[in-house]
């Protein structure tokens, strides 16, 4: 393979040197002849390049319509099938967080209660004993004569 690109550089030098060499010695009708012809060359040349651009164009357009149209068959049914799974996990997350809710309600409610119907009754019996304990220390060391502070 290297081999033949070589060959053809070198071909295409001893042709490149050919025309130079008879340029310079033909005169001004070959130089004329064969600048027409580079021209139809040139000319032949971009219009296989814009043919070429219009099919590697055609070929990015094609290319594409084909990614959006798997984006649109396999990728979107799969987000939108993750989207309702993640709005049912949502949902079962609000719902166990009403329920907790709730439950901290009761649990406050509940604490409420027994602070007010239980807790505060035996709170005041609890008092009114002291109280009368202390009553009762108190008259009972009325008749005592009081002992000398050491």
């Amino acid at each position: 393979m290297l081999r033949w690109i070589g060959i053809g550089i070198g071909l295409l030098t001893a042709v490149l040197f050919g025309f130079i060499i008879a340029a310079i010695f033909l005169g001004e009708g070959f130089r004329a002849a064969w600048r027409d012809v580079f021209i139809v060359i040139l000319a032949a040349l971009q219009l296989i390049s814009a043919v070429l651009s219009i099919a590697i164009l055609i070929a990015i357009l094609y290319a594409v319509e084909q990614i959006n149209r798997l984006a649109r068959n396999n990728v979107i049914p799969k987000l939108d099938e993750a989207l309702s799974k993640a709005n049912e996990a949502l949902d079962t997350t609000r719902a166990i967080a009403n329920n907790v809710r709730e439950s901290a309600q009761t649990a406050t409610t509940a604490t409420t209660y027994v602070a007010e119907r239980v807790v505060s009754p035996i709170i005041r019996i609890s008092s009114l004993v002291t109280g009368v304990r202390a009553a009762a220390v108190t008259l009972a060391r009325r008749g005592k004569p009081e002992e000398p502070a050491s």
